[in-house]
């Protein structure tokens, strides 16, 4: 059975959003994700092989995102995969891509959210990692990036 863990409040999640007094403003945002460090600040195992979730980032209501990158910069050791989406969609940002080699993916035209040019955010979600395959994942290193406009955040 997955667990849902919420990230959010970790520092390593703290996103450098724009000033709320710059309407319009566009930003790619950067989430360092080190999965020894989140599984020690969270303690918790994170098991890919039950599907579960890291919540990355609360998105704040008037967000419109454009797209998602990840890239992995230290690998996991074990066949292990991750997907990106929010509370709509599992997989509405990035369909699943191995963490086991260092690699780059950015949200495809066929990934649910970019058949629609992006996705607009009314109210707050989360951004979710959906972790698996490997049940202990603890050593992939990898930073996934943003790009968004927000345009109503209060």
């Amino acid at each position: 059975m997955a667990t849902t863990h919420d990230g959010t409040s970790l520092d390593q999640f703290k996103a450098d959003v724009p000033p709320s007094n710059m309407p319009g403003r566009f930003a790619i945002l950067k989430f360092h994700v080190d999965m020894a460090e989140v599984a020690a600040l969270l303690a918790a195992t994170i098991d890919g092989s039950a599907g579960d979730i890291l919540q990355l980032w609360d998105i704040p209501a008037g967000t419109h995102i454009l797209s998602v990158l990840v890239n992995v910069t230290t690998a996991e050791g074990a066949a292990a995969t991750i997907t990106i989406g929010d509370g709509d969609a599992a997989a509405g940002w990035l369909a699943s891509m191995s963490i086991n080699a260092l690699a780059q993916k950015m949200t495809l035209i066929s990934d649910a959210n970019m058949l629609t040019g992006g996705k607009t955010y009314n109210t707050t979600d989360t951004l979710d990692i959906t972790f698996g395959v490997a049940a202990d994942i603890d050593l992939a290193v990898f930073d996934v990036y943003v790009a968004c406009i927000m345009y109503a955040v209060e």
